[in-house]
């Protein structure tokens, strides 16, 4: 097996120490991370009806997943946290990093060189997190990911081109060389293999060179050689004096062998920590004696689980076990470690850490890069997807022709007499209404699906959330103001609209206005739906009500006072207004035939005032579209933000 030797690279601010907590080692045996008397709980759903009955707090008790755990990890070793499961390997891991702890109710102390931390920013500046889903951005060769992380994540003083000379060393020494230049993989288009994606998410947390690194089933897709080259790259990285912890599930005995020590839950509770040859002198002392040319890992995993047919014997045999453990003299160890370490004694809830740290989290969060950085990196990449995957905008293209030479059509040389003028309303709106819902239904599935890879690269601290927003708006706003313009330039000559370049232009500028308010909205609509299919359940319900109140289905002096307020909320009631002014206003040639029974229209001014139109508000309604575009951007930047720092 070849040794992994990862250049050494000036040191990043991956590495560098916040003023609050102390890295400096005398030895490589001194203790770096500890967790305290750690329980976990999940509080458990209360009806509405439950709450409103007495003692309702005694109908459902939270579930408690990890109770009262110990530990202690040190510089320069690999430790593995191991267990059947549901034991609570991957939660401890989350609780230890401060990330993906969702509704869990945290109690215990966590400590780092005897200053306890209290925020993900104080563990981020020194770790990071390989974790067991694998989120990429598809349309990305493995070469642009681990460039885009490099220049995202690494310290500013780096220069360009030590992160290309450590990105390069990366792709050598975990044999992504052959894969740099392919695509990781989007709808279409086959990309790198899943172990290839396994060892990319291990080089896209190391390429920081962090002094701990948690992972979670590291090597978990890989086939035996290259889970013991992603093994030997660990221990190489220990050797450097790196902190590794990671969760591991019925390792082989070879990988078993690699690590320093190791830690067993069973049932949330600490069944063994220590070096290996410890393991086994303890659980003999239990009256299990390991087997020779056995697993040790199958065996300890096997006598630790719960088997449905012996529940009651199987949780009876680990309680013994954890109970003995924790009398044991490694418990002892243990706990003298922690203390020797530890200089604050009181228990720490999660919740009074969120409270103490809203400035941490929203205000005052670090970043390895400023603000025009991250948004040229994030421009970069969008600007990949968009090349990479130019079917979508050719389709775009494409339905935008075919519906407006259709419409153009229908509504072809349309004439200024009285069926001209309800034909020349109806086809106004429709471009309106196509235009809204078109651009609606486009955008309402961006988010659900970036989301998850968003979240994971802003609590990496790659970058801030506006920068993602304002990337994500930018790239839009081309596609999104060539299509309505196309559309309008073939439909409105087509139907014979009022044939002044000006008001051309201005019914042009109408239909942009409502594109974007409809993409600012269907942006709101997918930040805040957890899925596409909520987002598109939702969006249909919520355009009828808007498009009802535009003024055209219901006149305005008929909309019932307690819904007056949507029409508020229309930017298709604004739109609808400008374009009827826009067309109509000085008008003067309509025809009025002696077969029209009843009143005629004979000049612009009269539909416009059969409409409740008031002209005075023909400029206001622009300057309300504009209104409803940034309340909508704002909104929706603003429920990034929340989710993003969501714990």
């Amino acid at each position: 097996m070849n040794s992994f030797n990862f250049l050494e690279i000036p040191r990043t601010q991956s590495e560098s120490v916040p003023s609050s907590i102390n890295l400096s080692v005398e030895s490589s045996s001194q203790v770096i991370l500890t967790w305290n008397k750690i329980t976990v709980s999940l509080p458990q759903k209360i009806s509405l009806i439950q709450k409103l009955r007495k003692n309702s707090y005694k109908l459902k008790e939270a579930k408690e997943i990890i109770s009262h755990v110990d530990g202690y990890a040190n510089r320069g070793e690999i430790m593995a946290i191991m267990g059947a499961s549901g034991a609570g390997k991957t939660t401890l891991l989350n609780v230890l990093n401060f990330r993906n702890r969702g509704k869990l109710k945290i109690n215990g102390q966590i400590g780092l060189n005897g200053k306890t931390v209290k925020s993900i920013e104080e563990i981020r500046e020194i770790s990071s997190y390989v974790q067991q889903d694998d989120l990429f951005i598809g349309y990305m060769t493995v070469k642009e990911h681990l460039i885009f992380q490099a220049m995202l994540r690494m310290d500013k003083e780096t220069t360009k081109k030590e992160r290309m000379i450590r990105v390069n060393k990366i792709l050598q020494d975990l044999n992504l060389k052959k894969c740099e230049n392919t695509v990781i993989g989007f709808f279409g288009h086959r990309g790198i293999s899943g172990g290839e994606k396994r060892r990319l998410a291990f080089a896209s947390e190391i390429i920081t060179n962090p002094s701990i690194l948690f992972c979670d089933e590291p090597t978990s897709g890989l086939d035996s050689f290259m889970a013991m080259s992603v093994m030997e790259a660990m221990k190489n990285l220990a050797s450097q004096g790196k902190c590794i912890i990671c969760t591991i599930h019925q390792p082989s005995s070879e990988i078993f062998q690699e690590f320093d020590k190791f830690c067993l839950l069973a049932e949330g509770r600490l069944a063994y920590l220590g070096n290996l040859s410890g393991a086994a002198e303890f659980f003999k002392t239990q009256g299990l004696i390991l087997p020779l040319n056995f697993n040790p890992a199958d065996f300890y995993i096997r006598e630790l689980a719960i088997q449905p047919s012996k529940r009651e014997h199987c949780l009876e045999k680990v309680k013994k076990i954890c109970d003995n453990f924790a009398k044991s003299h490694q418990k002892d160890e243990i706990r003298l470690s922690i203390e020797s370490s530890l200089n604050e004694k009181t228990l720490i809830d999660d919740k009074d850490q969120s409270r103490d740290n809203i400035c941490s989290r929203f205000l005052c969060k670090k970043y390895k890069t400023n603000f025009l950085t991250q948004l040229s990196w994030l421009l970069w990449r969008n600007s990949l997807g968009i090349i990479r995957e130019p079917f979508t905008f050719k389709i775009q293209v494409f339905q935008t022709i075919i519906v407006s030479v259709l419409f153009g059509l229908i509504y072809l040389r349309l004439e200024y007499n009285q069926k001209g003028v309800m034909d020349i309303n109806g086809f106004m709106f429709l471009c309106i209404c196509n235009n809204g819902f078109a651009t609606m239904f486009f955008v309402v599935n961006v988010f659900p699906v970036e989301l998850p890879i968003f979240v994971r690269e802003y609590q990496n601290g790659m970058y801030k959330v506006i920068s993602y927003y304002l990337a994500k708006i930018l790239t839009d706003l081309p596609t999104f103001f060539i299509l309505p313009i196309l559309f309008m330039s073939i439909a409105y000559w087509m139907a014979n609209l009022n044939n002044s370049a000006d008001r051309f232009f201005i019914c042009v500028a109408i239909i942009v206005l409502v594109v974007q308010c409809s993409l600012a909205f269907g942006c709101f609509l997918s930040a805040v739906a957890p899925s596409t299919n909520v987002a598109l359940a939702l969006a249909g319900p919520i355009l009828v009500p808007l498009m009802i109140f535009s003024g055209f289905l219901l006149n305005n002096e008929s909309i019932p006072k307690y819904f007056i307020w949507l029409r508020y909320l229309s930017w298709f009631s604004y739109s609808n207004e400008a374009i009827l002014v826009n067309q109509w206003k000085g008008v003067k040639n309509i025809t009025c035939a002696e077969q029209d029974m009843g009143f005629c229209f004979t000049e612009g001014e009269q539909i416009i005032k059969y409409y409740n139109i008031d002209e005075k508000n023909y400029g206001l309604n622009f300057g309300l579209m504009g209104a409803l575009i940034v309340f909508w951007r704002v909104a929706t930047y603003a429920v990034l933000l929340i989710k993003a720092n969501r714990r």
